[in-house]
């Protein structure tokens, strides 16, 4: 299994289609990039206050749409920043913050693994830890 590891300054551009070799993955200066579908943990949000019960209090949060759509990764868009929810049944929306690399897609960088979301109802951070490849 050969990743593609993209390190130094690099900016993507145009429709490209990463795939690494014999199921390899993307990597960013040998962290996974994140795709379409990451999937990581933030703290449970608990609304409306006890004693109601939660409407959802799963502490979940997954990419739903990343704002390149250009560059992919065995065909997921790569996350260059984004829209995510939280939640057992995607429930509360978020932001997907800025990469703090190098490498990057129409001058945005590439989001990774142990990057973050802000939750906007909680103010709450998720941190990805599954890249979603």
């Amino acid at each position: 299994m050969a990743n593609i590891d993209l390190s130094g300054t690099l900016d993507l551009s145009g429709m490209l289609d990463l795939t690494g070799e014999s199921g390899g993955k993307v990597t960013v200066n040998g962290v996974e990039a994140l795709v379409e579908q990451a999937q990581g943990q933030a703290p449970p949000f608990i609304f409306p206050p006890p004693p109601a019960s939660p409407i959802d209090a799963g502490p979940t949060a997954k990419v739903i749409v990343s704002l390149n759509k250009t560059v992919t990764a065995a065909n997921k868009a790569i996350v260059t920043q984004g829209i995510a929810m939280q939640g057992s049944t995607p429930t509360w929306p978020g932001m997907v913050m800025r990469g703090s690399g190098t490498v990057t897609v129409n001058q945005i960088p590439i989001n990774v693994q142990g990057e973050q979301a802000q939750i906007f109802p909680s103010g709450g951070s998720a941190i990805f830890n599954q890249s979603g490849q």
